[in-house]
């Protein structure tokens, strides 16, 4: 019985508006209205005014629908635009509903990590469930010059201008773009960069996830640690224009669309809620990194220095500041109980011992002068602070403190010699020998 419901598909079946009632009995005996059988007097039928037709009489097929199409809402093609490990397991959740979900990038077309391991369900001995990624292979954005009616762009803070700008070309104020990437601030720097005195600039959403994933070498696949939500907002409150409108609407279909699918857990918050979910993550970035590199500690020894605490206090304190004269956060009881409870500090203390010996992930792109979300993070209060009267003197130290050392790493870089190893020839072995044979 139950192989019977698994296999049932959903089917779609055209029918006439008219309904038809069954025919009611003649008694036996009863004289025969000759109306009531037309055929009988074809004969000697007298010619009639040709009266208007009814709706057709008559039974259409059942159509085949397509996979989940009862269920989901008709969406356009999704791309998603970027290189992390949120990008690709978008991408596979997404595919598991829809059929036209497309990866893009805009530098080089990888082919790893192309599968998707699921999180256990807390048997640790169970097999890993590993999964081919269902999205297709990641393409260059700079390859096709189709429209894009629906993009998703994820990764650091810092690439979300660089990213979009490579798909410029392919997107109007018909496109609705859902910015998922790290930091704050991403939307007014894409604004300014890309769409400025634009008359094609896209409807924007923003989102966030908080899904523990990872890269894994092991299995060519990206890991889900942990199950998580995400959370999408407007990036504005749409005015009361037909074009506006259109957009809103637009926007909300990308975000029915989301929220089928079961993966993603996505859920439409207010913009206070929205930010609420994302501020431990800003936070941490923008308090913790920033003294384990200026002290070049790991996490775990932020708890054994009381001076380092000091330092996480202060730039805690400036920001929570800047939070509470921010005027689209005014009235918002969802922001003032989180930057008064002890939640923020919670928080740090439990993800610094889970990283513990680590070493910090700013300090090891600083290493390896890798470009750094500092702009997005700790610039990002700074502006708005600058904007409100604020005095973030620790947060401008911290700024600064890293982008001197991001300098210092790239200088180093830039001095080493590159040496090329290569074979040597064998008729040529005689020029290089150290000693005679």
């Amino acid at each position: 019985m139950c192989a019977c419901r698994a296999a049932r598909r959903h089917y779609g079946t055209v029918t006439s508006t008219s309904t038809h009632k069954p025919r009611e009995p003649v008694p036996r005996g009863t004289p025969i209205d000759p109306s009531r059988r037309p055929w009988s007097n074809t004969i000697n039928a007298q010619p009639s005014v040709a009266k208007p037709q009814r709706s057709p009489q008559f039974y259409v097929p059942s159509v085949l629908l397509p996979r989940d199409a009862a269920q989901s809402p008709t969406v356009h093609k999704i791309h998603i635009l970027g290189e992390d490990e949120r990008s690709k397991f978008i991408a596979h959740a997404l595919s598991s509903v829809y059929d036209s979900v497309e990866m893009l990038g805009w530098r080089s077309n990888s082919s790893k990590y192309r599968n998707i391991q699921k999180a256990r369900s807390g048997n640790r001995r169970t097999a890993p469930n590993v999964e081919a990624n269902l999205a297709l292979p990641r393409a260059l954005a700079k390859a096709d010059s189709s429209h894009i009616d629906q993009l998703i762009v994820t990764g650091h803070g810092h690439e979300a201008a660089e990213a979009l700008g490579a798909v410029k070309d392919r997107i109007d104020n018909n496109t609705t773009v859902c910015l998922m990437n790290d930091g704050l601030g991403i939307l007014e720097d894409v604004r300014k960069k890309i769409f400025e005195g634009s008359d094609a600039a896209p409807s924007f959403l923003l989102g966030h996830m908080n899904h523990r994933l990872a890269f894994n070498r092991t299995y060519d696949a990206v890991t889900q640690l942990k199950q998580g939500q995400t959370k999408l907002t407007l990036a504005e409150v749409p005015r009361m224009r037909v074009k506006d409108m259109q957009k809103a609407e637009s926007r909300t279909n990308f975000v029915k669309a989301l929220q089928e699918v079961k993966d993603l857990n996505s859920s439409f918050t207010p913009y206070d809620q929205w930010l609420r979910f994302k501020l431990p993550s800003v936070i941490f970035d923008s308090v913790v990194e920033p003294v384990c590199v200026l002290l070049e500690m790991p996490y775990q020894g932020l708890l054994q220095n009381p001076a380092a605490q000091r330092m996480m206090h202060g730039l805690l304190s400036e920001i929570i500041t800047v939070l509470e004269n921010m005027p689209e956060l005014a009235g918002s009881t969802v922001i003032r109980d989180y930057v008064h409870s002890k939640g923020i500090r919670r928080f740090m203390h439990s993800r610094i011992l889970g990283k513990r010996l680590q070493p910090s992930q700013l300090a090891r792109r600083i290493e390896n002068g890798l470009p750094t979300d500092v702009e997005y993070l700790n610039g990002y209060f700074l502006r708005r602070g600058q904007r409100l009267g604020v005095d973030l003197r620790m947060n401008m130290m911290m700024r600064d403190m890293i982008k001197a050392k991001h300098s210092q790493a790239i200088e180093r870089l830039n001095s080493f010699i590159p040496v090329e190893e290569t074979s040597v020839p064998s008729h040529s072995a005689f020029r290089y020998r150290t000693s005679p044979r």
